[in-house]
């Protein structure tokens, strides 16, 4: 998080005039280096080509560790959203690549 100065503004109070200075705060996503970053709407890859897009995450609330990604899997008309195990992931180079089939992802339960 970084704090600056902006534009300074004219003051008047009481007959005197000074400046004033507003404080603006930035927040920035900082990503450890070697590490990638991941959000909804990247592609997910099977190990027989491109299954979906990432929907979100599902995460552990005692240890805020993801335990799985979910994925809107299928065509326009078949579409379904499935939570495939972190275990399943095995990189994040243009997008996440997983360690299993069309067909594996295709026979995983919907999640509501």
């Amino acid at each position: 998080m970084v704090a600056g100065p902006e534009s300074p503004e004219i003051v008047e109070r009481g007959g005197v005039t000074g400046a004033a200075l507003r404080q603006t705060t930035v927040l920035e996503d900082v990503i450890p280096v070697g590490e990638k970053e991941v959000g909804p709407g990247d592609r997910v890859h099977a190990l027989d080509g491109e299954i979906g897009q990432v929907q979100g995450f599902l995460v552990d609330p005692g240890d805020d560790r993801v335990t799985h990604v979910l994925l809107l899997e299928g065509h326009l008309w078949g579409r379904k959203r499935v939570a495939i195990p972190i275990s399943a992931v095995t990189g994040v180079d243009a997008g996440i690549r997983l360690n299993l089939t069309k067909e594996q992802v295709g026979e995983l339960p919907p999640v509501a």
